[in-house]
């Protein structure tokens, strides 16, 4: 498990855990659950991710306290 600001740009990854319920609630209201996939587009100073058909930018403060597990790339 590590946190969202570690993930490179093409990475899947899990949403694990959070830091704490208030970072729980404001990620929820980006779509951001435990169980959620995710995959790192871009990493010009915040982390650019998508989740399913959205595409969001979360602040460097906010990655940290997001952990997720990297999903292993099957071809």
């Amino acid at each position: 498990m590590v946190s969202l600001c570690e993930l490179k740009p093409g990475q899947e990854a899990e949403i694990s855990n959070f830091t704490d319920s208030s970072v729980k609630c404001n990620s929820q209201r980006f779509g951001l659950f435990e169980g959620g996939k995710i995959k790192c587009i871009a990493k010009p100073g915040p982390v650019i991710v998508g989740i399913g058909k959205q595409i969001i930018a979360i602040g460097n403060n906010l990655s940290k306290k997001i952990f997720v597990t990297v999903c292993e790339n099957k071809r």
